[in-house]
């Protein structure tokens, strides 16, 4: 978890949003390195068209100088955006106002009070308005203003990547937001833009050495940009010219260190749009392994969301984040991200149900309770059945209702190898896995694979063939010594050059994973029992069992049975505790790898009643059994409190998770749970006794009436 980051979010509420991010750092996912940066980095004028400080522009003169000794474009040698560039970029950036209703993990039953806040977005090609996921996120409306207008607009949240914090929206009413001129606006303004146009396009490259996003795309089949200039713009330093239909331009290549970079958007403290700047401090890795950049420009909340612009107007990333309790620690989401998301929501790849949550793994006709897989054979079928399911629906977002999820479509998640890996620093250990060299070599062991890996939808496309994925000949092994990933070396403690022309910069080697789509083979480099080998693997969506991102494979589960109420653990429900005293650390389970259906349920509170006197103070326990049979998950639990209905008491076995060896048991009498649970109900407001995910499928054949009251359920039963 991420206890250190603020995100910059809700404007009107005066407050940043905590940016909780779950998961083990060390876990691999990954992707291929970045394209290589263009020659050059300081210009005279920033996107917002503001000039810079003197010795700012001191600098500029400087290294202008040195670029041109060195016979390469310099930045500062080139003509500043003019002010209708200047009006035009501030055009296509807009306002957020968000009203929004969170879920409740402390009281699932019931939702947040309705908040409003504000964000940043700004226009790319298509139409579209790019923010953060997380100023939209749980929106039940949503409007936009351009920075130039006074008008509000109302939109729809089309996509959205809770885990890469990344969303896709649309203008209602697009020819009034945008205007009928628009297009000839954005022409003129083009025509108006000076600098070299380019003789023939630049040859793409591939991988590592690509010079254009498109390019690296279009390569490997997975990433797309979205309205990047071409890479001669890119090298000659040319000012930017704005798409015909009227969105910003991204650049296709990270910037290097100490380059000026501008942040633009509506951060909290005004109403009118606002200008930071600052240099780019490090390219980092988050704690998922997905690429991030850190600057020094102040990133309020309110400025989530908006653009961030390299000295030739062209987009470098989006504000996302800044640091609690840091000085001038902020983090911008790259535009090579941005590329990776847009191109899967331009190609229409949904996450698979299984990602969004553990309860999809679980088989529709349940043989009894306890019935899991252990396999990744079993667990390949019970995903089979659920798509077989999916695949009659004649709607694409009909897959949604498998778990009663709404809302916008979601792109799948953080891709993975399903491995944990370890630093080979000691040369004893070196030589122990079969390593000849003196102790300077690269490689990391391979020090735990998740059995089984996680597993993908068959809707989500597999490159090459994935038959043998199970067997030891495609698969990472304990002890394995990761020498490679698509060719790139893994240095002995476990990082990787940033790219072919910034060797000297490194990175965490889960960026040569996470670049990618789920489903995408890559090429690794290992040594086996002293021999080198290499395999092709398929990148797996990463779970967990403590599900990490609220809507996305967390949810506001439960059921209350006298009074009980059980939820499963996931970090939004620890997030919404931890600050309470008592409240136990669940650290050791939070990046365990899911298996199935299975789900850690919790006894989170007691509501009192006489029903359950004795038990008022017990909370924060993890359930071990319902009259001595494990529950996997939340609709085992409701089985076997249904199947209870026969019996004289429900017997609820507990522990805490600090002491295992110690057992609560809660006793609770059938016919007394009977009569108070409509008391409970009514005195605490909660509509039924369960969530409609807690509820079984077989059991949802039933009266709908009957299914929401738990004695009804317990009567039939006990008849």
């Amino acid at each position: 978890m991420i206890d250190d980051e603020e995100i910059g979010g809700g404007a009107a509420a005066g407050d940043g949003n905590d940016s909780d991010n779950g998961g083990d750092a060390d876990v691999e996912g990954s992707s291929g390195p970045p394209a290589p940066d263009a020659e050059g980095s300081d210009a005279a004028a920033a996107a917002a068209g503001g000039g810079g400080s003197s010795s700012s522009r001191g600098r500029e003169r400087r290294q202008g100088g040195a670029a041109a000794a060195a016979g390469r474009p310099s930045h500062a040698m080139t003509r500043a955006p003019s002010k209708a560039q200047t009006k035009m970029v501030h055009s296509c950036i807009v306002k957020l106002i968000v009203q929004r209703v969170d879920p409740n993990y402390a009281e699932p039953w019931r939702t947040r009070t309705q908040t409003s806040s504000s964000g940043t977005g700004f226009l790319v090609s298509g139409r579209r308005i790019i923010t953060n996921a997380h100023v939209v996120q749980n929106c039940t409306h949503v409007r936009a203003r351009k920075s130039l207008s006074p008008v509000m607009f109302s939109c729809t949240v089309e996509w959205l990547s809770i885990p890469l914090d990344l969303a896709v929206l649309t203008v209602n009413n697009e020819d009034a937001f945008f205007g009928v001129g628009a297009a000839a606006a954005a022409s003129v303004v083009s025509a108006i833009s000076e600098g070299p146009a380019p003789s023939e396009p630049a040859p793409a490259e591939d991988a590592a050495g690509s010079t254009d996003a498109n390019a690296d795309a279009s390569a490997d089949g997975t990433d797309t940009a979205v309205a990047t200039p071409s890479a001669d713009t890119a090298k000659s330093g040319a000012a930017p010219k704005i798409s015909s239909d009227v969105g910003l331009p991204l650049c296709p290549i990270l910037p290097r260190l100490d380059e000026n970079v501008t942040c633009v958007g509506f951060p909290q403290g005004g109403q009118q749009i606002s200008v930071t700047r600052g240099v780019v401090s490090r390219v980092d890795i988050n704690s998922h392994g997905v690429l991030r950049i850190q600057i020094d420009a102040a990133i309020n909340p309110g400025n989530s969301g908006g653009p961030v612009f390299d000295e030739l107007g062209r987009v470098i990333g989006i504000a996302s984040s800044g640091m609690r309790g840091s000085s001038n620690i902020g983090y911008i989401i790259p535009t090579e991200v941005l590329s990776h998301f847009m191109g899967m929501t331009e190609d229409g790849l949904e996450a698979s149900p299984l990602e969004r949550s553990a309860l999809n793994a679980e088989k529709i006709d349940a043989a009894s309770p306890n019935e899991h897989s252990e396999q990744g054979e079993s667990d390949d079928k019970q995903m089979q059945d659920v798509s077989d399911e999916v695949d009659d629906d004649s709607a694409k977002n009909e897959k949604k209702s498998v778990v009663g999820i709404v809302g916008p479509r979601m792109v799948p998640g953080i891709a993975g190898l399903g491995a944990n890996t370890q630093t080979l620093e000691s040369k004893a250990l070196r030589k122990r896995l079969g390593l000849k060299d003196n102790g300077d070599g690269g490689g990391v062991r391979v020090s735990g694979v998740w059995a089984p890996t996680p597993l993908l939808d068959t809707d989500v496309p597999m490159e090459g063939n994935d038959t043998d994925a199970g067997s030891d000949i495609n698969r990472l092994l304990v002890d394995d010594v990761l020498l490679s990933i698509d060719g790139v070396e893994v240095g002995q403690d476990g990082t990787i050059p940033l790219s072919e022309d910034r060797p000297y910069e490194r990175i965490g080697k889960s960026y040569l994973i996470t670049r990618h789509r789920v489903g995408k083979m890559v090429e690794l480099g290992i040594i086996r029992k002293g021999e080198p080998m290499t395999l092709q693997v398929p990148l797996r969506p990463n779970r967990y069992l403590c599900p990490v991102y609220d809507t996305f494979d967390a949810h506001s589960s439960y059921v209350i049975c006298g009074g009980c109420v059980f939820v499963p653990v996931s970090w939004p429900w620890i997030s919404a505790h931890r600050k309470k005293g008592g409240f136990p650390s669940y650290t050791s389970i939070s990046s365990k790898p899911a298996k199935g259906d299975e789900q850690i349920v919790v006894l989170s509170k007691v509501l009192a009643d006489e029903v359950n006197v004795g038990y008022h103070q017990k909370q924060f326990l993890i359930l071990r059994s319902v009259n001595g049979s494990e529950p996997s998950n939340m609709r085992d639990l409701v089985r076997l409190i249904i199947k209870g209905g026969s019996e004289t008491n429900l017997e609820l076995r507990c522990y805490n998770i600090t002491q295992e060896y110690c057992e609560q048991l809660i006793c609770l009498d059938v016919e007394e749970v009977k009569k108070a649970e409509e008391r409970i109900l009514k005195q605490h407001m909660v509509a039924q006794w369960c969530s409609e995910d807690a509820i079984p499928p077989e059991m949802k054949k039933e009266d709908s009436a009957d299914v929401k009251t738990m004695v009804s359920m317990l009567d039939k039963c006990s008849l």
